[in-house]
């Protein structure tokens, strides 16, 4: 198998043809996806910072979930930077200047069952004369979709409806830096859990089993650590979507062998199946 591969390398009087310029043209979408690879492996896109929904963060669901303005004729997504996948594989920094505004696709407003992505459209460029020359405009276009279609690797899913006619999932291929407000909302919730781990009476199965032994404060302990820890992990470093899924499957799971209360709480603060969206690998298996 040839596994070698064309790189730039200028030389006097040496001849520039197409393969050098695809070299060079083929750059940014190598470092692009080399970036993706060891960050967010086998996502397409993703969100670097802004692109968030206009509206309150909602009580419930998972995090993330926003709730829209019930009056506005659509959604409103702030300005941003995002990594994206055209639907030949290339990848490309995209910016968003400025807010961009969607109509609702229905008169159902935000009770309308849809997902809003974002998707590249290409398109060849060409002189006065009518000569094609070598670039292309590359513009992001935003659009409603059928929500089982979002998981297209061409389209960055940016809010999804979550059912109850109200929120908007908005995390799904996202980057948080540890002060972006979801994360704080996340530490509020587990303030709350802690209180709950310390609070709780002796029960569940695995002191039934005495896995931990008969030391009631020994689960407590537990739980409350896998606490901090989360929270260390969430307000020390940025977080992609995958990586706080994992952060919280990870935590539901060590409260689940401590504290069984605090797992059950931590499960409501997800939300309902159908409208976790990545959050569903929290929630235990089904049948399991």
């Amino acid at each position: 198998m040839d596994s070698s591969f064309a790189v730039f390398s200028p030389k006097e009087g040496a001849i520039v043809d197409q393969i050098s310029l695809q070299a060079i043209a083929d750059v940014p979408s190598i470092v692009l996806g080399a970036y993706l690879d060891s960050n967010v492996p086998g996502t397409g896109s993703l969100i670097l910072e802004g692109l968030e929904v206009a509206g309150d963060w909602a009580a419930g669901g998972p995090p993330g979930t926003k709730r829209p303005d019930p009056q506005s004729p659509g959604l409103r997504i702030s300005a941003g930077k995002a990594i994206m996948t055209d639907k030949e594989g290339r990848r490309f920094l995209v910016e968003i200047p400025e807010e961009m505004r969607v109509p609702w696709p229905t008169r159902n407003g935000p009770a309308v069952q849809a997902a809003l992505v974002m998707v590249l459209d290409s398109e060849d460029c060409f002189t006065g004369q009518g000569m094609r020359v070598c670039r292309e405009t590359i513009t992001p276009k935003l659009g409603f979709v059928d929500v089982q279609l979002k998981d297209k690797p061409y389209y960055l899913p940016i809010a999804v409806a979550t059912g109850n006619g109200q929120d908007w999932a908005t995390d799904f291929s996202r980057m948080y830096q540890p002060n972006h407000p979801v994360i704080s909302l996340l530490i509020k919730r587990f303030e709350k859990l802690e209180r709950t781990v310390w609070q709780a009476e002796p029960e569940g199965g695995v002191w039934d089993r005495e896995v931990l032994g008969k030391n009631w404060f020994r689960y407590q302990t537990v739980g409350a650590a896998a606490l901090q820890a989360t929270r260390a992990m969430l307000m020390t470093y940025p977080s992609s979507t995958k990586e706080r899924v994992f952060l919280l499957k990870t935590l539901r799971e060590q409260l689940q062998n401590s504290v069984e209360q605090a797992s059950t709480e931590l499960l409501q603060l997800i939300g309902s199946r159908d409208g976790a969206g990545p959050y569903v690998d929290v929630l235990p298996q089904v049948g399991g």
